[in-house]
């Protein structure tokens, strides 16, 4: 089980979705992530910039899983992709709590993929816990 949740694999697999599929689509063109979300005609001239700026926030995470799978190996590099899974699960947990809360759409059963990978990604450090010690 350890060799298919192997910590390497599922940062870089985080890393190429998040860079790509997560982030990509509002740095490109942040105004129509805003449109899509708040609807076309409830949209301010700074929504664009706001989800542009999220997007080259969220995507900074994509250096960090690539910088882990790197320069780290062993114990240390279990720990840091247990810290970034459960991070990024909190993140979600908030994010959602709060986006339902204001009338925000999160894109219905699409939400699944990251709650997904994120979860793969905190089990695949909490699995290589005790074997990288």
């Amino acid at each position: 089980m350890t060799r298919i949740l192997n910590p390497v694999i599922w940062l870089w697999v985080f890393a190429a979705l998040n860079l790509f599929v997560g982030s990509g689509p509002a740095i490109l063109d942040g105004q129509s992530v805003a449109e899509m979300g708040w609807g076309s005609d409830n949209v301010g001239l700074h929504d664009g910039y706001y989800e542009t700026t999220m997007a080259v926030t969220f995507a900074l995470l994509s250096i960090i899983a690539a910088g882990i799978a790197l320069f780290t190996s062993g114990l240390a590099r279990a720990k840091m992709t247990t810290l970034l899974g459960v991070s990024l699960l909190g993140m979600m947990v908030i994010w959602l709590t709060y986006a339902s809360s204001n009338d925000y759409d999160i894109g219905g059963a699409i939400i699944i993929l990251p709650i997904a990978l994120f979860s793969l990604l905190t089990l695949s450090g909490i699995l290589n816990l005790k074997s990288s010690e």
